[in-house]
């Protein structure tokens, strides 16, 4: 029973540390807010349309139209009515954004909380956030935008149901009915999109859980927010004029007879009743001119179309019967017709121009005309929107519905293939059923090259991207060295005098070199060698090395630091030797901490650094190398989670594993950061501890200023890339 306490109290404490606020998380929610609020000031105070403007009327004058779903009406309006202009429900947009986008990267980081991950997240979320696109969208008051972010939330939390089972915690039961909801109330097309998620969600809650409370809980959660979202839609003043156009599919019917009368000449086969009935709705003649099979605004919005005689049962019937007796004849028509306006969605090369953003308030809404509170904002922010919509290749990848679609179903294959051994795997693929759906309610009704129309497309793709990256990017130990001795340091510690090789690289050191190598004997350190790696020098170095009883190999060509270093390793292999510590050959390093640094290996650990800083003894150090090698530990800190203050020390001692791995792989250049890095990632232990360095017998260092900046940039570089993609 105590067990048990203890096994629920540690799961509680599991719990909560992931459901605390995370210094990432104020991140990410601070990027968004603030290159999106960025955008806001720029575009004071937002950006509207006739349709914005009409609902904005409707609220303002509580008489509501059923042509724009009321509930975003009534928040879009009543918020635009507190301030008397309408940054509110801009700043309400991107609010919901920064929200659902933060709770999103959250929850992926519960399955992987790695650095790699949290990088990639910072990563996505920058460039989702600079994205014309998307920082426009936020601060533009169409009714598809806050259904975009709905729809975002909701393959997120279908994400979260696979991973847990379609097993809910309350709060997330609340967020996946009102992302369910909000698709089904904020357009009218994403009503059965909705519904479907929704059904589908609950009856895997119920096949995985076998829990009926857990299913009511889903559904009472669904009806009592879906009761909240109708409360306006119940207490406003809705206007009762007939629906223009009268079917929903009327719209769809008079669009496609523009094809029959352009592509099929069906105006010189009409009876005499058919083309007076069809002149009441518009002039076939003009009917005929009007069409573009891209565009069908040309006749829905020309001032003689007639878009009430369709309201009533008989003219709806007449319309039918007329259309589908020339559609029949005619099918090849109705069909190039359909692939044509559907192109939107399917191809991603531009066949006609696509309505996408907007930069500037028309001058027909004089009260909302923007008034830029950051000028300068303004301007940038405009050109970069110009410059990604005419370069053709930014314009495909970030604007075109299409792309965004096959990406994510590229992402999703991805994820199915990878999670293969999980028997439910194929579970993935419903990420992108709503998208589908999405754009299957739009295959019969679509009229216009409208982007917005998919952007939930574009949302789909983001939230795959996070996803992909959680998946993809997981902290994986690298595979060690094929013979290493799991057991090793056990059986060092067995040992009272191990073998030692200490590895002394030198190139022109010959006035140091004698007395390096006899201080290191003088340390009288039983079952302890040397050797010595001359490195191509061409000054008398070997000579003076040989004076001593170190071994010594004569290199004929410089191998450089990384070449010289991995020789010694070699040899250590070769002779089995249980610790090898490389020193250099200038007079630096100090021989009276090699005692200490043995006894730190043979008390476990696998790596040991004899470090500067610990103490603040880098006395030579200028403030471009110091800075540089701040930055370096920085970075490693960030890729393996633990803080190295000395990264570029060379004076180090390593056990028999790690010297096996230096053998297999070694850096021609920059190596003690670098390998340092690797053998962390590994999960190998590795320790500095303080030393004190001296002057170089050889004087000034050969490395000028501008190489050790070279370096460091190019060590900064290495790490992070290998840090990132190894």
């Amino acid at each position: 029973m105590n067990k048990l306490k203890l096994r629920e109290q540690k799961n509680n404490e599991t719990k909560l540390k992931k459901s605390k606020i995370e210094k990432i998380d104020i991140a990410i929610f601070l990027i968004v807010f603030i290159i999106f609020g960025f955008a806001l000031l720029s575009f004071y105070p937002g950006i509207i349309t006739s349709d914005c403007f009409d609902q904005i009327n409707q609220a303002s004058e509580n008489a509501y139209c059923t042509g724009h779903p009321i509930i975003h009406s009534f928040i879009i309006g009543n918020l635009a009515k507190i301030v008397d202009n309408i940054w509110l429900p801009a700043l309400l947009q991107i609010v919901v954004f920064a929200l659902v986008w933060t709770y999103a990267c959250k929850s992926i980081r519960k399955y992987n909380d790695s650095r790699k991950n949290k990088f990639w997240q910072i990563f996505i979320t920058l460039i989702i956030c600079i994205l014309p696109l998307n920082y426009m969208y936020s601060i533009t008051l169409w009714k598809d935008v806050l259904y975009s972010y709905m729809f975002f939330l909701l393959v997120i939390m279908i994400y979260i149901g696979i991973k847990e089972k379609f097993k809910y915690t309350t709060f997330q039961t609340i967020l996946i009915s009102l992302s369910a909801v909000s698709v089904m109330k904020f357009r009218y097309n994403g009503a059965p999109i909705g519904a479907i998620m929704f059904f589908i969600i609950v009856l895997l809650n119920f096949k995985y859980n076998k829990k009926i409370n857990d299913t009511i809980k889903l559904i009472i959660s669904f009806a009592l927010i879906m009761i909240a979202m109708c409360i306006p839609q119940w207490t406003v003043n809705i206007l009762t004029s007939p629906v223009s156009g009268g079917s929903v599919l009327n719209s769809t019917k008079v669009y496609c007879m523009g094809a029959l009368f352009k592509n099929a000449n069906v105006d010189k086969e009409l009876t005499d009743d058919e083309r007076e009935f069809l002149n009441s709705i518009l002039d076939v003649e003009e009917w005929k001119e009007c069409y573009d099979p891209y565009f069908g605004s040309y006749i829905f919005y020309n001032h003689d179309y007639n878009n009430y005689i369709l309201t009533t049962p008989e003219a709806n019937e007449k319309m039918s019967k007329i259309f589908n007796k020339y559609a029949s004849e005619h099918k090849g028509v109705i069909i190039q017709h359909f692939i044509s306006v559907n192109s939107i969605w399917w191809q991603i090369s531009e066949k006609s121009f696509m309505n996408s953003v907007v930069l500037e308030n028309d001058t027909e809404f004089s009260k909302y005309e923007n008034h830029p509170i950051l000028t300068s904002g303004n301007k940038v922010l405009s050109e970069w929107c110009k410059k990604t919509l005419s370069s053709k290749n930014i314009y495909y990848l970030t604007y075109r519905p299409a792309t965004a679609l096959y990406i994510s179903i590229v992402l999703t294959i991805a994820i199915v293939i990878r999670e293969r051994k999980n028997k439910n795997h194929f579970q993935y693929l419903l990420l992108i059923l709503p998208m589908i759906l999405n754009i299957g309610t739009f295959i019969l009704l679509i009229s216009s090259q409208d982007q917005r129309y998919f952007y939930p497309n574009c949302m789909t793709e983001y939230a795959l991207l996070l996803i992909f990256a959680g998946e993809f990017f997981k902290y994986h130990e690298k595979a060690k060295a094929c013979d290493v001795d799991e057991n090793f340091n056990e059986k060092l510690k067995e040992k009272k005098y191990p073998k030692v090789l200490v590895i002394i690289p030198a190139y022109n050191e010959e006035k140091s070199i004698e007395g390096v190598v006899n201080r290191v004997y003088s340390q009288n350190i039983k079952n302890l060698d040397v050797i010595v790696i001359n490195d191509g020098s061409k000054d008398n170095t070997p000579i003076e090395a040989k004076k001593t009883k170190a071994f010594v190999v004569d290199s004929p060509n410089n191998l450089g630091i990384g070449g010289a270093v991995q020789t010694g390793y070699l040899y250590a292999y070769q002779n089995n030797y249980d610790i090898a510590i490389q020193i250099d050959g200038d007079g630096q390093h100090d021989p009276a901490y090699l005692n200490k640094m043995i006894d730190e290996v043979k008390n476990g650990t696998d790596m040991v650094i004899g470090s500067r800083f610990i103490k603040k003894s880098g006395y030579d150090q200028t403030f471009m190398r110091m800075l540089g090698i701040r930055m370096i530990s920085s970075v490693i800190k960030n890729i393996t989670n633990k803080k190295i203050y000395d990264t570029t020390s060379g004076y180090r001692a390593v056990n028999n594993n790690i010297i096996k791995e230096f053998v297999l792989q070694y850096p021609y250049d920059y190596p003690e950061p670098c390998t340092t890095m690797n053998m962390i990632k590994k999960g190998y232990s590795v320790k500095e501890i303080p030393v004190e360095m001296k002057k170089r017998e050889q004087g000034k260092s050969s490395i000028s200023p501008l190489k050790s900046i070279s370096y460091m940039f190019k060590v900064f570089l290495y790490l992070v890339i290998r840090g990132i993609f190894d």
